[in-house]
């Protein structure tokens, strides 16, 4: 079941990348909630906010990563760009927040604010990877932490420049990206095809609400589940039942698309009218996949987005 606190969280998130580095992954998605649910959904929540607990979540996970040599591993963790470096270095009150981890940039690398070139500022500001994409020589992973959808080609650049070296997406909402790709001024979706769908999620707690309406009292039903997974296990559809309690519904080899979750979901539902029933599950039973998660044209060249 999901873990009942953030420390633990982070221990699971660090223990399942690690078996996936171990199996020869390079290629990693760690995403979960980085607020609980109640303070996402807080209209004054900006997205400093969400991106300062990213940031701490994030150092809180380099430093569960295991020693080498004696000394502690050594992680770039990896922001948009030099102005989001500096942006953290400030956060954290140094550029080496932690014996090993330093701050790292897509484009411009530890660039000091004197060095700061303007092509990267060009970069920064429309988000199209002007800047120089730099890997971190030094480093044995890279940990990307507040990417948008405009920077992934710069990602799928910096996978390529340094192919053996972990590169963990941590909590960049990935699906949310992916369904930007290809819109107007957007990277194309090629980009999925070509290196999404090759990021592997081995720690995956992502919470969906919904609402059903139906045909008979009481017309409307307000419910929510979990879809998680810890590499190695499956997937796992969780029926939440409040107070920090889940039902599994569903155990699965490989990721249900939304519309088969929330289906899932519905189905589980203990609802008193077999006609509120049969109306809750016919309305669930609508085609609500995305064209990531069908792959018509079979573009996708691996399938480890899902497994």
């Amino acid at each position: 079941m999901p873990p009942e606190s953030f420390s633990l969280l982070i221990d699971e998130a660090a223990s399942a990348t690690l078996a996936a580095i171990g199996d020869g992954q390079r290629l990693i998605e760690v995403e979960f909630p980085p607020l609980p649910i109640s303070k996402l959904e807080d209209s004054s929540l900006s997205a400093y906010d969400i991106l300062s607990a990213n940031l701490q979540f994030a150092l809180e996970f380099a430093k569960r990563m295991p020693m080498v040599d004696g000394a502690p591993q050594k992680v770039a963790l990896t922001l948009p760009d030099s102005a989001e470096r500096q942006r953290a270095a400030k956060f954290f009150g140094d550029d080496e927040p932690f014996p090993g981890t330093q701050l790292w940039s897509l484009n411009g690398g530890d660039e000091t604010p004197e060095a700061f070139s303007p092509m990267a500022l060009f970069g920064s500001i429309f988000k199209q990877g002007s800047g120089q994409v730099i890997p971190a020589e030094w480093c044995d992973m890279h940990l990307i932490v507040g990417a948008s959808c405009q920077e992934l080609p710069a990602i799928q650049k910096l996978s390529e420049l340094a192919p053996n070296k972990p590169l963990v997406c941590f909590n960049l909402k990935l699906d949310v990206l992916r369904g930007d790709l290809g819109l107007p001024a957007f990277p194309p979706k090629t980009i999925h095809h070509e290196f999404l769908c090759r990021v592997k999620p081995v720690y995956y707690l992502r919470p969906r609400s919904y609402s059903l309406s139906l045909s008979v009292p009481p017309f409307l039903i307000a419910y929510q589940g979990v879809l998680y997974r810890r590499y190695p296990e499956g997937w796992q559809t969780l029926l939440d039942r409040g107070k920090s309690s889940f039902r599994r519904i569903e155990l699965a080899d490989e990721r249900p698309n939304l519309g088969t979750f929330k289906s899932q979901l519905t189905a589980a539902l203990k609802l008193a009218d077999e006609k509120a029933a049969a109306s809750a599950i016919s309305s669930a039973g609508f085609k609500q996949s995305t064209w990531w998660e069908d792959d018509a044209d079979r573009r996708d060249i691996s399938k480890d987005w899902r497994l």
